[in-house]
């Protein structure tokens, strides 16, 4: 599988017709500077030598891809598999169709408030007790977010969310944008409900996220003060339209680790293909990123496979792969599982120089039964150097102006943080 992709291109000729300058942007209009801009000369004839080192290079790349997620989740893995186990492709489609039954759910229509009680009467059923936050995304129209949690078993003033909003545009039923990502992820709280972590987790349903990611916002701005401490977030959004015979989807992420994570679950564990793109923007993934940071990773299909559908009346059952739907549930419930298992990433990583070396301190795990930190060093891009450290600060050598030192921590049971603290070391 080639996972590299540029879904858009621009390009012009040479006056001679020789040559063509091309641009490839590899994530479309989202937040990342990747582009790349290349010349190719056509009068330079390409050898099989030349197209094989290639694709050799990204089987070599997709081999350790492979082997880095094996040693993810190898201390959790019969936990994930027995819980995958129980994934229902016919209760998806159940959840659709009754969905689908509610016609549009834009915060205006009737749809809207009828999906807010079955998504809760949903909950209930499998043992949660859901907290509706009622607000008014616009003067006097009601509607409201559902909120189910999973109290974590060690440590549960940490939490993860999961989220997706159950709202449509007011034109149609949104059975893709966004049922899917709601209906894979109440079969994920069902799955959990009876499968407690060591952190909480909480299942947030948004309202209002075609009337401008109005839900999701709500939610920011009273866990804030509510002092809800949430660590990492995952996002999905439109999951079940195939354009093809595979199982294809795209992970949507700010955070580095979190899109490791998820390749790993689904490498694992599923057999769906991902793409990635660093893209957060205009979603619902924005709201955490604005109140919390760089914590959000998720699965979705757009930028990279555009639903024809989208926005549309026509987005309807008839155009949905509920197995594909089911595929994502197993990606969202094992990545939670390895998440809620591992450590976070740590904060107040500081750097600073003493005595010709460079000091690295940081404040210690959230999470317990954390016995040591690993530490790495490099140049950007570079081989990094590693190190062990069992308490909060490590004097390194001498290192050049910005070098990259990076720090995680590691659980008594071996599993490590899910994404490493990152500082460069400041100049002399």
């Amino acid at each position: 599988t080639v996972r590299t992709v540029a879904p858009e291109y621009a390009w012009a000729p040479s006056p001679d017709g020789n040559r063509i300058l091309i641009v490839a942007d590899r994530d479309g209009n989202t937040v990342s500077p990747e582009r790349g801009v290349y010349l190719t000369d056509l009068t330079r004839q390409v050898s099989v030598g030349d197209v094989l080192a290639r694709a050799r290079a990204s089987l070599e790349a997709e081999n350790l891809l492979r082997a880095r997620s094996h040693r993810m989740f190898a201390g959790i893995a019969p936990a994930v598999r027995a819980a995958l186990a129980e994934v229902s492709v016919p209760r998806i489609d159940r959840y659709a169709a009754d969905l689908f039954s509610f016609d549009s759910k834009f915060i205006t229509q009737p749809g809207n408030r009828r999906a807010i009680n079955y998504i809760a009467a949903q909950l209930r059923s499998f043992g949660y007790e859901p907290v509706l936050q009622e607000f008014e995304p616009r003067p006097g129209v009601p509607s409201a977010n559902i909120i189910a949690t999973l109290r974590g078993t060690v440590d549960p003033d940490l939490t993860y969310v999961v989220s997706s909003h159950f709202d449509s545009v007011e034109p149609g039923p949104g059975a893709d944008d966004d049922a899917t990502g709601t209906t894979q992820m109440l079969e994920a709280a069902r799955v959990l409900a009876r499968r407690p972590q060591r952190t909480s987790i909480q299942f947030a349903f948004f309202t209002g996220e075609e009337a401008g990611l109005l839900g999701s916002r709500e939610f920011v701005r009273r866990a804030r003060p509510d002092s809800v401490h949430i660590v990492g977030a995952l996002n999905n959004d439109m999951v079940g339209w195939r354009n093809d015979a595979r199982f294809d989807n795209t992970i949507r992420y700010s955070n580095d680790g979190l899109r490791d994570l998820e390749h790993a679950a689904a490498l694992e564990f599923t057999r769906l293909i991902l793409y990635d793109s660093r893209y957060y923007q205009s979603t619902d993934a924005a709201a955490f990123y604005e109140g919390w940071g760089d914590i959000v990773g998720g699965i979705g299909s757009y930028p990279i496979l555009g639903n024809p559908h989208y926005h549309q009346s026509h987005d309807v059952l008839e155009t949905i792969d509920q197995r594909l739907v089911a595929e994502v549930a197993k990606t969202t419930i094992a990545s939670l599982m390895l998440m809620a298992s591992s450590p976070s990433r740590l904060a107040g990583l500081t750097l600073t120089r003493a005595n010709g070396r460079v000091v690295a301190t940081w404040q210690p795990a959230k999470e317990h039964d954390v016995v040591r930190y690993l530490v790495q060093y490099g140049p950007e891009g570079g081989t990094r150097t590693r190190a062990s450290a069992t308490a909060t600060r490590i004097v390194l050598g001498d290192l050049a102006a910005g070098t990259v030192v990076e720090v995680k921590a590691v659980m008594r049971n071996g599993l490590e943080g899910w994404d490493w603290a990152r500082g460069v070391v400041p100049a002399r």
